[in-house]
């Protein structure tokens, strides 16, 4: 007993002297998965809608890969929204939120300048989101927001990760509370997921988007946003995020393809962004090495790209 005792003790003390070294060298921020950690446990909560999932926490705030990233009342990043000014929202998953980059440099932050006082960018990006969690986000925000000001746009700008099944239910009480049970449990689903490398990863998202499960469920959750935001009058543009992993050796046009069609059906306008980065050290538009979201350099891009179509008249 006094030896089994003993050994308890020492993987105790062992944890907690792996917590503290994982502590001390994430804390520049500078971790991946450290700060999607700290996302999910300082500005994330679960959803009473099972079909979102998780939102952001209204009023909450937190310094994220050296970034400020502040939630307002809605429950979006960003400023507070203006009573009674026009609205074009966008709607996705990090990428649209703007991942380890500042507000003023996120795609919001600079379509709000290129558009001008007269209308107002809502950004209703929410990390790890699947098209049908983007799409139900987007419609309970809108239930929020009701009639205090008027949206005229919404851009739906799904990645490519967006088609994937994000994980229901809780991590459990360790992961939430230890950076190092964070970590070790990022390492064994990656490592157990089938996805490892380029091409497990591309066989993954193929599988996720063209198979039949997977067109199924994105062709719900389309029908669903053309439902509601033809009731509205809402004007919806599908911009195509490009997968952020290579522009050169590009393997994702199956993605482009199948949300091309989606929205040709429902008469949407629809946007190929990557054409805009093809060609490019992919690299040179993350946010940090090993870090594949986008950086204000490719927001900028991209703003220049939409923000004529947000200004002109509805076609």
């Amino acid at each position: 007993m006094r030896v089994l005792v003993l050994v308890l003790v020492g993987i105790g003390l062992g944890c907690l002297a792996g917590e503290g070294l994982v502590r001390l060298g994430t804390a520049n921020q500078k971790n991946y998965v450290i700060e999607m950690w700290r996302y999910a446990k300082l500005l994330k909560r679960p959803s009473d809608d099972p079909a979102i999932g998780h939102e952001h926490v209204p009023g909450a705030s937190a310094r994220l890969q050296g970034v400020e990233v502040s939630i307002n009342s809605l429950g979006l990043r960003g400023p507070e929204p203006v009573p009674g000014r026009p609205a074009v929202v966008l709607a996705g998953d990090s990428m649209t939120l703007g991942w380890g980059v500042a507000e003023s440099g996120t795609l919001a932050g600079q379509l709000a300048r290129r558009l001008g006082d007269d209308v107002q960018v809502v950004n209703a990006g929410v990390g790890n989101m699947a098209v049908p969690q983007i799409v139900a986000h987007w419609l309970e925000i809108r239930r929020r927001i009701g009639d205090a000001f008027p949206v005229r746009t919404l851009v739906l700008l799904p990645s490519s990760r967006a088609g994937l099944p994000q994980p229901a239910g809780d991590a459990g009480w360790l992961v939430r509370h230890s950076e190092l049970a964070a970590l070790i449990a990022t390492f064994w689903a990656q490592a157990t997921s089938g996805a490892a490398g380029r091409d497990g990863m591309i066989a993954a998202y193929r599988t996720a988007w063209t198979g039949a499960e997977g067109q199924a469920r994105i062709a719900r959750a389309f029908d669903r946003l053309a439902a509601e935001t033809r009731a509205d009058g809402i004007r919806v543009i599908v911009a195509q995020m490009p997968d952020t992993n290579d522009f050169r050796d590009y393997a994702f046009g199956f993605v482009t393809g199948i949300t091309g069609r989606e929205a040709a059906a429902h008469g949407w306008d629809f946007v190929d962004l990557y054409p805009l980065f093809a060609g490019e050290t992919a690299a040179d538009f993350w946010t940090m090495p090993g870090d594949i979201h986008p950086n204000a350099a490719a927001y900028a891009r991209i703003a220049d790209r939409l923000a004529p179509l947000l200004a002109a008249p509805a076609s």
